[in-house]
């Protein structure tokens, strides 16, 4: 009787979700134990959802996909856990832990990543589709070849890209 009382008097949940497309690129060290340290760097997809109120105030938490490439000899694949911390209404902090499996050309070699992203991300109060542009530091670790690197880079929203190619195919139209 207890537990439906507190159902009936529950207030209401709102998860209002806000997704991104992004186009990240960085460069950092690896290391090996057959290699030691060396430059490296990536290119890739990486969406994330999060859900929450629909205010820059709240906190969000939601989840990530990638795909990408290492120094363009690998495919990647991710997946994890995203939370959304409202450092700044404009400028939020997003903290993001998952995992990454190679997909070429060692598949299944599998590993762990944590991301720390801060920049600019939009509130889209009329839609689902939030802009967002920013600095990204990344650590990876694949425990069967003890192989690990530390990344940085940018990610910048694919809409925010296409802004001049729209913005010159409107010009050409009229």
């Amino acid at each position: 009787m207890v537990l439906a009382s507190l159902l009936v008097a529950a207030p209401e949940a709102v998860a209002y979700p806000q997704w991104n497309l992004a186009l990240d690129a960085g460069a950092g060290v690896r290391r090996a134990p057959t290699l030691g340290p060396c430059f490296t760097g990536t290119l890739g997809l990486r969406s994330d959802v999060t859900f929450g109120e629909r205010t820059p105030y709240a906190w969000r938490a939601g989840f990530f996909a990638g795909v990408g490439s290492t120094d363009f000899r690998t495919l990647e694949v991710s997946a994890g856990a995203v939370l959304h911390l409202p450092a700044h209404p404009s400028f939020p902090l997003l903290l993001s832990v998952g995992g990454v499996v190679d997909a070429v050309p060692e598949a299944g070699r599998a590993g762990v990543l944590g991301r720390v992203w801060w920049g600019s991300r939009s509130l889209n109060y009329h839609g689902v589709y939030g802009m967002a542009v920013g600095l990204w530091v990344q650590g990876r670790y694949h425990p069967g070849d003890q192989e690990a690197d530390v990344l940085v880079g940018v990610d910048a929203d694919l809409y925010f890209i296409a802004i001049p190619a729209i913005a010159l195919y409107e010009w050409i139209r009229r």
